[in-house]
């Protein structure tokens, strides 16, 4: 089983994840992605999000579930890759 870095507890406290919820910056450092990505991913509801007062909030399980799916998505890229890599070779 491949290691899953997000329920790992050494990695989710490096994170500052100390609480069932993100901010933003910390959303974009644990995924390693822009501020303009993880707004395109709250707004198209893959991240679950709300407002405290004025600042965002995302929950950290909806931010494993989206590494989750991602790495579910990747897989089963990569086995049609070799699966379609394979019927090529048969008609050559």
């Amino acid at each position: 089983m491949p290691f899953n870095q997000s329920a790992d507890p050494a990695f989710r406290f490096e994170l500052g994840q100390n609480s069932i919820v993100a901010s933003v910056n910390e959303t974009m450092a644990a995924l390693k992605i822009g501020r303009a990505k993880t707004y395109e991913l709250l707004n198209s509801g893959l991240l679950e999000s709300y407002l405290e007062g004025s600042s965002r909030k995302i929950t950290w399980r909806s931010i494993e579930f989206y590494i989750e799916r991602r790495l579910k998505e990747e897989a089963e890229r990569r086995a049609h890759n070799a699966e379609a890599a394979k019927h090529r070779n048969r008609v050559r």
